[in-house]
């Protein structure tokens, strides 16, 4: 197992001093939608970046630490000294059993709450998905929608929601939950356009998570202007989410409309290829 952190040439304090802003950890910086939000944060927070993936050194010179967040020693070296964590981390994908998902999304997450506890981190920002919902019909979805996983990806991003209501509620870990919708650079079709966000606004959500005095345990949907949207945003709104990007003006050249989905692209369901696809035998493991 590695569980080597890399150290900053200028410490975490103290290029959060020089910078006038709190310290951060980052996990998964090394997946799609860490590599797109870990710049941006860059600009306005101090970053520790963790991942089981190498992770290369930025002229920001981030810390950088590769090691299973499922380690309770692992989770414990992660959050040491900063102000919130942003957990980004996880294996995700259509087919993944049960099994799969117990180390990278149970247990790391149960590892890095704990750590948070007795380690006095007050933020937390847990990545959720729209998956969690994926077995809905497409429409306009609140906050408060039933639960409907569409496979164990899902599953498993419900048990994290429950998790953090527990950690916030007992422990007064400011928390906020983003449930993303797509989080690709461009839209590739109809049904993620309906709940696309894009890398400036799902910062602007995490700061908010991070930031804002009247954050307890909120539930806010990661996704920006979005034509016919699956999802009603007004809890991020009340919060002033104001998002800055429409999924219309980020159409990929190959670009399928709503009209050109069909069932095998799960068109029937919110959460699309997610829900269509077969549900695994939750006993085996596939990776």
């Amino acid at each position: 197992m590695i569980t080597a952190l890399g150290r900053a040439e200028i410490p975490l304090d103290e290029r959060a001093e020089s910078m006038g802003t709190k310290r951060l950890l980052l996990t998964g910086a090394a997946g799609r939608v860490g590599r797109l939000v870990r710049p941006l944060l860059q600009e306005h927070y101090a970053l520790r970046v963790a991942d089981l993936a190498p992770l290369a050194a930025t002229a920001n010179h981030d810390e950088v630490l590769q090691g299973d967040l499922a380690d309770p020693s692992v989770a414990a070296r992660a959050v040491q000294g900063v102000d919130g964590v942003v957990h980004l981390a996880g294996l995700v994908a259509p087919d993944v059993t049960f099994e799969d998902t117990l180390g990278p999304n149970y247990r790391a997450l149960l590892a890095l709450l704990e750590a948070c506890r007795h380690g006095g981190v007050p933020r937390f920002v847990f990545a959720s998905s729209h998956h969690v919902l994926g077995l809905h019909a497409p429409g306009l979805l609140a906050e408060e929608a039933v639960v409907a996983p569409d496979g164990f990806y899902g599953l498993s991003k419900a048990f994290g929601e429950a998790a953090c209501q527990l950690y916030a509620r007992r422990f007064g870990i400011r928390t906020t939950i983003l449930r993303i919708g797509n989080a690709d650079p461009e839209v590739v079709d109809g049904r993620r356009e309906r709940l696309w966000v894009s890398a400036r606004d799902l910062v602007q959500l995490i700061a908010i998570g991070l930031e804002h005095e009247a954050v307890r345990c909120e539930v806010f949907y990661g996704t920006s202007r979005c034509p016919d949207p699956f999802f009603a945003n007004d809890a991020a709104a009340r919060f002033g989410y104001q998002p800055q990007d429409q999924a219309a003006e980020h159409r990929a050249a190959h670009f399928r409309p709503w009209a050109a989905l069909t069932a095998a692209d799960g068109v029937k369901h919110v959460g699309g290829k997610f829900a269509a696809a077969p549900l695994p035998d939750p006993r085996t493991r596939t990776r």
